[in-house]
């Protein structure tokens, strides 16, 4: 089977590493400013977790049993280092498989990740699957002898085959979910079990007991594949205990995370990593049976006071649950349009309160239809899902609006919102706008459940929620399901230093700016003439022939070079600037869509844009780290381009770029940041004259549109007269004098 790449995660880059002592444990910490982020749910979940359109009545679904993905992307990591093969507990603790589940347990697919350090090498993986009683971290006969029952054998193994290896050193990806290819029948009473995955040498048979030469050997040396183990709780790793300690301890005293969160399991595991194919066990407490904690041959623990595991997932089947009793929000049978505000009170006795709705009609580009939910107002942050009449998690409100973060972080900090279909409307107070982030919304009916931020949400109806004090909550619906116009779009909000004024001759650079996951970065700036203005003259004189205006490059050498970024320009009014106003990645430094340029042979592509007549500009420069130059700066996306402001829409991975309404989203999971060079022989004002937008030395009205497009912006560069960043009343009265002379000094 396959490996399908979804996403690549930096690592390391902002997060501090372990102290010496935890140097052969792990090779790295990420933290939260790494931002290490989710890959996009409903291209794959979805897949497996629910129909399109309006959803009908199924005997069974799939629902995810485990998952400490989506929240160890969010949040914080460490790669395991010099080792092949480990041995880790995968609890069903706080899915529908629950302790408490009566029925048959069938698992139906998984998802996997890993890293690499070093140069690239071919791997298999395996994944076997053991009961926990067949399975002791500290030796099934007592210290010393074999984690696992010897005459035990895993009721499942699966080969991955056909890995990608073209991925960055010190990066890690995630596969997403797939399908397993047969169905697997967890053995009646077990309620978890225990996962045995190792990296083996390319072509071992699956059924071939795993052995010091089959496994991965390259490790060994410089270039290596690495585990990764995750935490969902938003916690720091902790220092590591020092000495032997009590099984109790490491369980109980480290133990900060809910044991009803996807993802929990006791910190304990077994790790080869000296290439035996076996798992010595010992009391932590038996100090004569090797040295200290955490110095012990094969059972290691992370320390961290919330629990830490391999990042992984499973997806099972289940029988669907009998809706859950829900209030409905219907008016006449669906979802009102406008504004519709409920109030309510979370409490220790019921910390969760449940929705439904019915959405007559898909909310996409093609229906003009949005509909964005959010939890302003709510006395502290609230979090909330979106759920499909069987059960099924749909989608997750994301803590992206107002609040203490600027911009709005994923610490669950900020007020959480959710957006579908076409872009574009205001955010609230520091949050981010409205702009369609979650895509498609198909007609239906749809569950709702609030919580307090923090909390877990599973399919079939899972929650982990608790407070311990009560919560009063605003949950707020603004859409048009029925038949209310979606009203024009606002323009993109900018990030600081995106605003670029007017184009005045040469490059110009934004700087620094941060794309985040399966977002969108902007940058704005002003073309005060046609692309090509040919033979202008002086309006003082009407016979001096000024420089002809031929060329418009928008290039992003500084930018990470791991990225695959793509590019799409607007107007003024938020339509496509023309026909071939995107440009997909591999256009650039790269010229291909795989990767493959730079340090390790990996790197992403760069992306651009060429407007114009002029002969070709040649290439961009090498950026650092890049070995081959893309395509020519020769005008591929048009030869004229009119006289505008621009909004430029940078993205990363698959890029979706609607025509109209500055309708661009991503669903790539990395946040990575940019730098954008926008290089044109466009003319501006000079120091005398700065009315004259288009520099042909006259205040006409040519330069009267553009400057009121400006005015109406208000934040808008391009008509700061005054220098005080804002084009207002007082640029106005300057506009208007030079307006009136006609003619400049």
């Amino acid at each position: 089977m396959d490996r399908k790449k979804l996403a690549l995660v930096l690592m390391g880059a902002a997060g501090a590493t372990f102290s010496v002592a935890q140097a052969s444990d792990v090779d790295t910490t990420v933290s939260m400013g790494a931002r290490k982020v989710l890959i996009d749910r409903k291209d794959e979940a979805h897949r497996l977790n629910s129909q399109q359109g309006t959803f009908g009545d199924r005997a069974t679904i799939n629902v995810v049993v485990y998952n400490n993905s989506s929240n160890s992307f969010l949040y914080f990591g460490a790669t395991l280092g010099v080792c092949s093969h480990i041995l880790d507990d995968i609890s069903f603790a706080g899915g529908p498989y629950g302790p408490s589940f009566a029925g048959p347990r069938t698992l139906t697919g998984m998802e996997y990740s890993y890293g690499l350090t070093g140069g690239t090498a071919s791997w298999d993986q395996r994944f076997s699957f053991y009961r926990p009683s067949d399975v002791n971290f500290a030796g099934f006969s007592g210290d010393g002898s074999g984690m696992i029952n010897p005459s035990a054998t895993p009721y499942y193994t699966l080969t991955i085959t056909g890995f990608d290896t073209n991925i960055c050193p010190g990066f890690v990806t995630r596969s997403g979910f797939f399908l397993l290819p047969s169905a697997v029948n967890v053995p009646t009473g077990d309620s978890a079990l225990v996962l045995q995955t190792a990296f083996v040498e390319p072509g071992t048979p699956g059924t071939a007991p795993l052995t010091s030469t089959n496994l991965f050997q390259t490790n060994l040396t410089t270039s290596r594949v690495v585990f990764f183990f995750g935490t969902n709780s938003n916690a720091a790793f902790s220092a590591a205990p020092s000495g032997p300690q009590t099984e109790a301890f490491l369980t109980t005293a480290q133990a900060g995370g809910n044991p009803a969160s996807p993802g929990y399991t006791h910190p304990q595991y077994g790790r080869d990593r000296n290439f035996s194919a076996t798992f010595t066990g010992q009391s932590l407490v038996n100090s004569a049976a090797g040295a200290p904690f955490p110095n012990q041959n094969e059972r290691m623990y992370i320390s961290n006071l919330r629990q830490t595991s391999y990042v992984f997932g499973l997806i099972g089947e289940v029988e669907a649950p009998a809706p859950i009793p829900a209030q409905s929000l219907n008016v006449a049978g669906s979802l009102p349009d406008g504004i519709n505000q409920i109030a309510g009170t979370l409490t220790p006795a019921n910390p969760f309160k449940w929705y439904k709705f019915n959405i007559p009609t898909d909310i996409n580009y093609a229906n003009t239809k949005f509909l964005d939910i959010d939890t302003e107002g709510s006395a502290s942050p609230v979090a909330f899902a979106i759920y499909t009449p069987d059960s099924a998690v749909f989608d997750f409100g994301e803590s992206r609006g107002s609040g203490p973060d600027a911009p709005p972080s994923t610490n669950d900090a900020n007020a959480f919102q959710i957006s579908y279909g076409v872009a574009r409307r205001p955010g609230f107070g520091n949050g981010e706008q409205y702009s369609g982030q979650e895509g498609t919304l198909p007609a239906g009916e749809y569950y709702l459940i609030v919580a307090p931020a923090g909390s877990g949400f599973g399919d079939g109806w899972a929650t982990n929620a608790s407070t311990a004090a009560n919560i009063a909550y605003s949950l707020n619906f603004n859409g048009n399901p029925g038949s209310l116009a979606a009203g024009p779009a606002v323009s993109p909000a900018l990030p600081a230093g995106g605003d670029l004024g007017i184009l005045l001759g040469g490059p110009q650079v934004a700087t620094g700016l941060a794309v985040r996951a399966r977002g969108v970065g902007w940058v704005r700036f002003g073309l005060t003439n046609p692309i090509p203005t040919i033979g202008a003259v002086d309006q003082r004189d009407g016979s001096t022939p000024l420089s002809d205006v031929e060329y418009l490059d928008i290039t992003q050498p500084g930018s990470s070079i791991v990225g695959e970024w793509n590019f799409a320009l607007y107007n003024f009014n938020g339509l496509a600037a023309n026909g071939t106003s995107v440009s997909l990645a591999g256009a650039g430094f790269n010229n291909n869509n795989g990767g493959g340029d730079g340090p390790f042979g990996c790197g992403g592509s760069f992306a651009q844009l060429s407007y114009g007549v002029q002969a070709s500009r040649g290439f961009a420069p090498l950026d650092a780290g890049h070995t081959t130059l893309g395509r020519p700066l020769n005008n591929q996306n048009g030869s004229s381009l009119a006289s505008d402001e621009y909004y430029l829409a940078i993205t990363m991975g698959t890029a979706l770029f609607a025509g109209d309404r500055w309708g661009a989203r991503s669903t790539r999971g990395s946040s990575l940041t940019a730098s954008i060079t926008i290089d044109s022989d466009n003319r501006g004002p000079s120091v005398n004259c700065p009315a004259d937008f288009n520099g042909d030395f006259g205040v006409d009205d040519t330069d009267f549109v553009i400057f009121a497009k400006a005015y109406n912006n208000l934040t808008d560069l391009v008509g700061d007269l005054n220098a005080d960043t804002l084009t207002e009343d007082g640029d106005f009265s300057i506009f208007a004098t030079a307006y009136d002379t006609l003619v400049c000094p």
